[in-house]
């Protein structure tokens, strides 16, 4: 089962990786002073706690079929997009930028730093 298994929930991660990667674009596009809606930019920030959630969730099958353990490290990523979420709701417009800025850099890793950790092992899973 592990054989047929393994392939699928690989192309799954990628799948979810690459999506990822698009709302992290936006999210970028957003920062760096394109147009978007108040609710359109806390909906994209949603989709993309979300789903770095479901990847965690991947990785951690992956490795546990390969009888292997490992550590998400992520997670203060995770509780500072949760963050800047509330923040979100709570304030005004002109503060959402500085919100999302704020989470996704002051984790260890950052989001930059989670970011080019995926596309390497979206780049591994062939």
């Amino acid at each position: 089962m592990q054989d047929r298994t393994d392939p699928y929930m690989k192309n799954e991660l990628r799948a979810e990786i690459e999506a990822l990667q698009q709302e992290y674009i936006s999210i970028m596009s957003y920062l760096s002073g394109s147009d978007y809606d108040s609710l359109e930019i806390a909906g994209t920030l949603q989709v993309f706690k979300e789903r770095l959630n479901r990847i965690s969730a991947h990785i951690m099958a992956l490795y546990t079929l390969k009888g292997q353990r490992i550590k998400i490290t992520w997670e203060p990523l995770l509780e500072n997009i949760g963050n800047a979420l509330e923040s979100m709701q709570r304030r005004s417009n002109s503060n959402q930028g500085a919100a999302i800025e704020l989470a996704l850099n002051m984790s260890e890793p950052n989001a930059n730093q989670v970011m080019s950790y995926l596309e390497k092992l979206k780049a591994s899973l062939v």
